[in-house]
């Protein structure tokens, strides 16, 4: 490969090799190399052989590089493959490379993510959804329909290492499949552009600043749905270390940018479970069906063991995962009723201070009273709008008796949630 590597540089008009070509660790799907020139230092990604094979490839990668350079355009920090001779995607005698300016920086471990990292992040994923974001018909979801058992006996059979874990954990897959449909049938009517793969190891860090890294997987997809599974992620279930921290940081950070109206996050944790999709590749892998050669194969054997622990692991967090989903939609909707209580007030005060007619006798003073009355009005509009629809939906309802069943932390603010709370609140809003 590095004399192919060598070749690709001088092709590409980027200089002689001038030290060592040296694999970077790290990815599971493709091969990645420090290469230094003369003209510079590289990152050379190396696509995988069998990926490039299959008859969409192409034509993701194409997709998948038209909305790189949306983000580039949206100014998303991040780390672009570089356009040579008017493309993005290099060939060489039948393999296929991109080429990127080396990145200073470093991954974070999945161990020692912090919180501010997972805020950081959370925004940044936010604002990738929103550069693009807009509703769409209802179709029917694409389903997972892979049969774990037919797998095991094939595993059996080729006495596979992973065949006794693949026949002892096939309803435990099966339920994880059944989960992710249900919450694939359940997803909102709504498209944006999506990075399905930003999870840590796949965001840079530089003097405290994330860098997005390897978009070949950018594709217009569903934000709740890459939301659930990227916070996820973030929050440590990748490596069996949930921190409800970082969860919290995340999903703060992401709704600070990117505000759909949507929030029912809990009832779609469904979505977690996208992980046998990738637990079919690598069974695939590690019976020879997929890759070639015996590093693919033992590659494959690694990461069916890994996924399915990852799998077991998200079942036995569901239940507390799924009350800080719900504690976040409750603290989020009590500063929107706050808020809305708060501009109430100062509409009530502006209204009798106009009425008095003190201060305002001059052209001038009156126009600013009025531009700031509306001002005011725009933004009750706004959290009534919000609140509104979170109050006559089910969910209010929801968290209404998961209240009285004391499952929110004692001490928790919840006006929000008090019988007469918003109706009076909305009440007062239709006299103003």
């Amino acid at each position: 490969m590095n004399d192919k590597i060598s070749k690709l540089m001088k092709t590409c008009g980027l200089g002689e090799i001038t030290a060592e070509i040296k694999p970077v660790s790290g990815g599971l799907m493709h091969r990645m190399y420090k290469v230094q020139t003369g003209s510079g230092v590289y990152a050379v990604k190396c696509l995988n052989p069998e990926i490039m094979k299959r008859p969409t490839a192409r034509e993701n990668y194409a997709v998948a590089e038209a909305l790189e350079a949306r983000l580039e355009e949206a100014r998303i920090p991040m780390v672009a493959a570089m356009t040579i001779k008017g493309r993005k995607m290099q060939e060489l005698d039948g393999d296929f490379f991109y080429i990127f300016h080396w990145q200073k920086g470093k991954i974070t471990d999945a161990n020692t993510v912090t919180a501010e990292q997972c805020r950081k992040a959370g925004e940044l994923l936010g604002k990738i959804h929103a550069i693009d974001s807009k509703a769409a018909e209802k179709d029917e979801p694409e389903l997972s329909e892979i049969d774990f058992a037919k797998y095991a006996r094939m595993a059996q059979k080729a006495k596979s290492p992973v065949a006794e874990l693949l026949l002892e954990s096939t309803e435990l897959l099966a339920a994880a499949q059944k989960r992710l449909n249900e919450a694939r049938e359940a997803l909102p009517a709504i498209v944006s552009i999506c990075d399905d793969d930003m999870d840590p190891k796949n965001v840079m860090w530089f003097r405290g600043k994330p860098y997005v890294i390897d978009l070949e997987c950018l594709a217009y997809g569903n934000p709740v749905g890459a939301f659930v599974d990227l916070a996820l992620q973030w929050a440590g279930m990748v490596n069996g270390a949930y921190r409800k921290e970082n969860l919290v940081a995340f999903y703060e950070g992401y709704r600070s940018a990117y505000d759909n109206g949507f929030l029912a996050y809990d009832a779609l944790y469904g979505i977690a479970y996208t992980w046998v999709e990738w637990l079919e590749y690598n069974i695939r892998r590690a019976l020879g069906l997929e890759g070639s050669g015996e590093d693919e194969r033992q590659l494959g054997e690694w990461e069916v063991r890994n996924t399915v622990a990852r799998i077991k692991a998200l079942g036995e967090a569901e239940e507390e995962i799924c009350g800080t989903l719900r504690e976040l939609r409750v603290r989020e909707m009590e500063g929107v009723f706050d808020k809305a209580s708060a501009l109430v007030k100062a509409i009530e005060d502006t209204m009798a201070y106009t009425e008095k007619g003190s201060g305002i006798e001059t052209p001038a003073a009156k126009a600013k009273a009025t531009r700031a009355a509306k001002k005011l009005r725009k933004e009750l509009q706004e959290a009534i709008v919000k609140l509104t629809a979170y109050y006559e939906s089910p969910l209010w309802k929801e968290d209404f008796t998961a209240d009285e069943e004391g499952k929110f932390p004692t001490g928790m603010k919840r006006g929000v949630l008090s019988e007469d709370g918003v109706y009076d609140l909305l009440e007062e809003y239709a006299e103003i």
